[in-house]
């Protein structure tokens, strides 16, 4: 490790708590920090600094977090050349949400990753601090693509805080819940945390709705030769071909109380078995999941173990809808509109001002995945060089499915006769498609079902959503 130059100045340790104070100083000095002073009280702070100019601050977190906050705020705006590194063993977002926005470059958690906090100290030393505090302030506003994340086009305030929050707990190897409304993105940003972790093996992807406990345990694990009728070959699981990467379960909510079991097992002891095997083996695949259940509603009825969502709660990034986020839709729209164009090799149609005003007074419930939708169907009959998109509604409520009057009388035939189940069922499944554009996540959402569930009957019955 090369020395820091004398010109850096130095580095301030303030640990209320003793978490690092007494081995950390001698472990930075040992890797070239020679300037390295720690303090356990934080009311001598401020006076320290006004007599020891310091680059950086390394700040340990106490309980209650809020306490801190204040002594945050008032470093950053007296100093605002000093980074602040904050190390905490909490995991709440809000928190690293919070310091975020307060000043800290840097959020990173305990047990305390000693590379990633000198990779996180150079990084601080070696910007100039003028010029990189103002790129600071104006990067939330200016670039629509994180250099870290070129697949999540945004400039929200909001997004860029989650973006800082990954950094933070990429490196670590608990577990993730990713939450959010359906298509807002969870596996776009699973891909996204998994690429920056820096984990050798791959990115394996799996949805387990519908999956019964057989077959999530075949799916996840694998089998033997003869563990069951029809297993003539022996099969690796998906967590054996994600080893040493990421596993991302998605519509983890659905997932049965046996399958959860196992989960919960295997997370807590990074062992599974094959089935039909008694040979154990070791999971080395993180466990990423995502899901737009409610789990409070979920373990209040009995329908999802507690003990399993705390578990996979050790990290929790939460999205937020596109109503939220609205000034990302003007982005949103051009990056869809290139990547229609492109895939149909034809020249970049435009779209009205009117139209983007249209969008923004639109509370897409079918979020990200649905404005995509709209736009890429736009571009294809665009026509005369322009987009025209379809009208919309200005509200949040999901259009209603013309069927079911109070008295049901509308579920009679002309001829009389009630309708069979199967008739009902393509009939609910056409009006729902209708009404939600063709989104068929929108589509499952409206009817009570899965959007696997709605998969299977489409697989099933092709040929009655064809007028769609």
């Amino acid at each position: 490790m090369n020395s820091i130059p004398q010109s850096y100045d130095a580095v301030l340790l303030l640990d209320e708590q003793g978490s690092f104070i007494s081995t950390l100083p001698v472990q930075l000095h040992s890797n070239g920090f020679k300037r390295v002073f720690a303090i356990n009280d934080s009311a001598s702070v401020i006076s320290f600094m006004a007599a020891n100019p310091v680059s950086v601050v390394i700040y340990g977190l106490c309980h209650p977090v809020e306490r801190n906050f204040e002594l945050l705020r008032e470093i950053a705006a007296l100093h605002p050349d000093t980074k602040i590194l904050v190390i905490s063993g909490i995991y709440d977002h809000e928190t690293v949400i919070e310091c975020m926005k307060l000043g800290a470059y840097d959020f990173l958690t305990l047990p305390l990753d000693f590379d990633r906090l000198v990779g996180s100290i150079h990084s601080c030393l070696e910007k100039t601090h003028p010029q990189e505090m103002s790129q600071r302030e104006l990067s939330p506003l200016i670039p629509s693509i994180h250099v870290d994340f070129p697949h999540v086009v945004t400039r929200d305030r909001k997004m860029r805080s989650i973006f800082r929050y990954m950094e933070a707990i990429a490196p670590t190897s608990q577990a993730v819940m990713i939450t959010g409304e359906t298509g807002s993105g969870k596996e776009l940003i699973a891909r996204a945390l998994h690429n920056i972790s820096g984990r050798s093996g791959k990115f394996v992807s799996v949805n387990v709705a519908g999956l019964d406990d057989v077959m999530f345990s075949d799916t996840l694990f694998g089998h033997t030769r003869g563990a069951f009728t029809g297993a003539d070959r022996e099969r690796k699981g998906l967590i054996e071909t994600a080893a040493d990467g990421t596993l991302f379960l998605d519509e983890i909510g659905e997932l049965s109380i046996a399958s959860q079991v196992k989960l919960l097992r295997l997370l807590q002891e990074s062992e599974y078995y094959r089935l039909g095997a008694d040979v154990v083996n070791i999971a080395t695949a993180r466990i990423l999941v995502a899901t737009n259940s409610n789990f409070e509603q979920m373990i209040q009825k009995g329908s999802f173990r507690s003990d399993l969502y705390y578990r996979l709660n050790s990290h929790h990034i939460s999205l937020p809808p596109l109503r939220e986020r609205k000034g990302d839709i003007p982005l949103l729209v051009d990056h869809f509109v290139r990547q229609a164009s492109r895939s149909l090799g034809m020249q970049m149609p435009s779209v009205s001002a009117d139209d983007l005003d249209m969008l923004n007074q639109y509370d897409f419930p079918g979020n990200v995945r649905e404005l995509k939708g709209m736009v890429s169907n736009a571009v294809i009959v665009a026509a005369n060089g322009a987009i025209v998109l379809p009208r919309l509604k200005p509200s949040s409520k999901l259009p209603p499915v013309p069927l079911i009057g109070s008295d049901y009388k509308c579920l009679k035939l002309p001829s009389g006769r009630l309708p069979t189940l199967k008739e009902a069922d393509e009939y609910l499944i056409r009006e729902a498609l209708r009404a939600s554009g063709g989104n068929q996540r929108t589509a499952a959402v409206m009817l009570g079902i899965s959007r696997q569930a709605l998969n299977k009957r489409l697989q099933r019955d092709t040929g009655f959503v064809a007028d769609i």
